[in-house]
């Protein structure tokens, strides 16, 4: 455990994000406005959520466990299921993309480390359930996935895919010097010209996707 930052709450901009106050008049506010702009964009973002020097406690500590990343250099389609081969060949099922990530799983992170710590902080899972209208929240009891590290290095990519569960949280630990983008389209799943908004996107059309830069 850090000395610097011994609790989760010492970590989180909490001037910003009152989160562990959400029946103050700045907790009810920030909740609304983190609510409306995931209901009508599809996320919601929170620039500055973790103090500047918490944050670089955060990167040393995952850079520490690098060592255990497993690399993962394979190919899927944007849906990440099987092969049919009674579709025709345009089908966007058929269309491959290509990934190469390393994953750091939780039960590799230090036991008593900042990543779990804040992970383990009940008012960010119940701010987290507020935002996504999920009473009762529970954290993912699965003890590799419940809270890994996604790790690219020079080359690295997670081509274009539909997540498979139902929401993902996201906290960038480090800048990449050049590149790295997180590019995404809201609000595509069961339209009726999905399949063909999906196979715009994977011959390189910008039509609808957003990008939200690693920092």
């Amino acid at each position: 455990m850090s000395t610097a930052f011994p609790t989760a709450e010492s970590m989180v901009n909490r001037t910003r994000y009152p989160i562990d106050a959400p029946e103050s008049e700045a907790g009810i506010a920030l909740l609304s406005a983190c609510r409306n702009e995931f209901e009508t964009g599809g996320l919601c973002v929170l620039p500055g959520f973790i103090l500047p020097e918490a944050l670089a406690a955060l990167a040393d500590e995952a850079n520490g466990v690098l060592d255990d990343a497993y690399f993962c250099d394979s190919t899927h389609n944007a849906y990440l299921t099987d092969a049919d081969s009674d579709l025709p060949a345009e089908d966007v099922t058929q269309r491959q993309e290509a990934t190469f990530v390393g994953s750091i799983a939780y039960d590799d992170l230090p036991a008593n480390g900042l990543l779990k710590q804040l992970y383990l902080w009940d008012p960010l899972m119940n701010f987290i359930g507020s935002v996504l209208g999920k009473k009762p929240f529970f954290r993912f009891a699965d003890p590799l996935g419940a809270c890994s590290i996604n790790v690219f290095v020079d080359g690295g990519q997670h081509g274009w895919h539909f997540d498979e569960s139902e929401f993902t949280i996201t906290l960038m630990l480090q800048q990449p010097s050049e590149g790295g983008f997180f590019e995404y389209v809201p609000g595509i799943r069961g339209l009726d010209n999905e399949k063909e908004i999906v196979g715009g996107v994977l011959e390189g059309k910008r039509d609808g996707v957003m990008q939200l830069p690693f920092t």
